[in-house]
């Protein structure tokens, strides 16, 4: 409470005080006592009128102040808004341009893969030609050999035949002759 408060409750307890005249709605007061109280509210008066103007003054200082560092704070705050907003589009940039890179990719990947496949495919019929055709060569050299070995067994055991004819005849001669011989000296 101030010192104002203090003496307008002192003056409002004089004119309490105040004795009523009768029969009027006069009342007599102590004219000293509530001049001292005025007196004192004067010189009062321009401390506490100081000292609120003081805080008004502060008041407006600090509003001043919290007005400035809102304002900041509001900048900031917007500041960072663009930012984010700029870092999301250079994220959603790096994102699509990432999507475009992968599928670029997983279409080259596959086009390879193709490519590679039919390749392979083409190496494999090819492999599969010369293998068959080795094959056929094989089994050819293998008729050609087999028959080769059958006419050069049937040769040599022509051969073989004959020399065994030849040399049986030529047992059976001798044979003959020794007969002769030996039944012709009995």
């Amino acid at each position: 409470m101030t010192n104002t408060d203090i003496l307008l409750e002192d003056l409002e307890d004089v004119l309490d005080d105040a004795t009523s005249m009768p029969m009027t709605k006069k009342s007599l007061v102590d004219v000293e006592k509530i001049k001292t109280i005025i007196e004192d509210i004067r010189l009062n008066t321009p401390h506490e009128t100081k000292q609120a103007k003081a805080i008004i003054d502060s008041r407006n200082t600090i509003l001043d102040d919290a007005q400035k560092d809102a304002q900041a704070i509001v900048a900031e705050a917007q500041a960072q808004a663009r930012e984010l907003v700029a870092r999301d589009q250079i994220t959603q940039t790096a994102q699509a341009e990432a999507a475009e890179i992968l599928a670029r990719a997983r279409e080259e990947g596959e086009a390879n893969i193709r490519d590679a496949q039919a390749r392979a495919s083409e190496i494999l019929g090819n492999a599969t030609a010369q293998a068959n055709d080795m094959l056929a060569a094989a089994q050819k050299n293998k008729k050609d050999s087999v028959n080769a070995v059958n006419n050069y067994a049937e040769d040599t055991l022509l051969a073989i035949d004959d020399a065994l004819y030849k040399a049986l005849q030529d047992v059976r001669s001798i044979r003959q002759n020794l007969m002769r011989n030996i039944g012709g000296s009995n």
